[in-house]
């Protein structure tokens, strides 16, 4: 009976945490847990970090052309500053972010490896002979331009990297860092997990936003490139 009434709430919140469940139903968080891992195995929803997401969600993010000409020039600016972190052998993760996509068209033709999953990051970084560039495979998503899935989060998985850029769809210094679909927010967590160091890159127009989806806590990040 419960399980049935978790997926009817997840289903009609589309996104709920771990800690609203056990509230909600007067039992302990270990028990959601169990509850969700069986109901994400079932396919009666999706068990992603911290919570759920109903399997019926509407994908809200924007594409990546749309996203490509949004603050351009404020973007441009901010990953001037992001390149001045980048040093020759790093191993480097770039995200499918618009801002990734502008970091990779400023880093330097130095001896250096990045690793994505953006196909636009792959073109920009064309002709830098001395840049290694690594592609994650996986299912292809025209929308965003890049790759996700269980392979590309496979890839990733075996790999350790020096540093990570990422963006996001909103952040906040005391919400965290949010995204809007499952296609890019589950490579952003994958890109933390494998890097020791990880760099938030928004402009102030995600300032102060939520979305579905939580990609962190701000704990995860160790620098926030921002215009705010």
């Amino acid at each position: 009976m419960r399980s049935l009434q978790i997926v009817e709430l997840v289903n009609d919140q589309r996104s709920v945490t771990v800690e609203e469940l056990a509230t909600a139903f007067n039992v302990s968080v270990e028990t959601i847990r169990r509850d969700l891992k069986k109901l994400d195995k079932s396919g009666s929803l999706k068990k992603v970090h911290g919570g759920a997401v109903s399997v019926e969600q509407i994908d809200e993010g924007r594409s990546f052309l749309a996203r490509s000409k949004d603050y351009l020039k404020e973007k441009e600016s901010l990953v001037s500053r992001a390149v001045n972190y980048i040093e020759e052998g790093m191993i480097i993760g770039l995200d499918a972010s618009s801002s990734s996509w502008c970091l990779a068209r400023q880093i330097p033709n130095i001896s250096c490896t990045i690793v994505t999953n953006s196909l636009q990051n792959v073109v920009a970084l064309e002709g830098k002979n001395n840049v290694h560039v690594i592609c994650t495979g996986g299912s292809y998503s025209e929308k965003y331009s890049s790759f996700y899935g269980p392979l590309s989060i496979n890839t990733l998985s075996n790999m350790s990297m020096d540093i990570c850029f990422i963006s996001c769809v909103g952040f906040d210094y005391e919400f965290g860092v949010w995204d809007s679909n499952e296609y890019n927010y589950q490579i952003k967590q994958s890109l933390i997990d494998i890097s020791d160091k990880v760099i938030l890159i928004a402009d102030k127009s995600k300032y102060k936003k939520r979305s579905l989806l939580k990609i962190c806590e701000n704990e995860a990040v160790d620098i926030i490139i921002s215009d705010i």
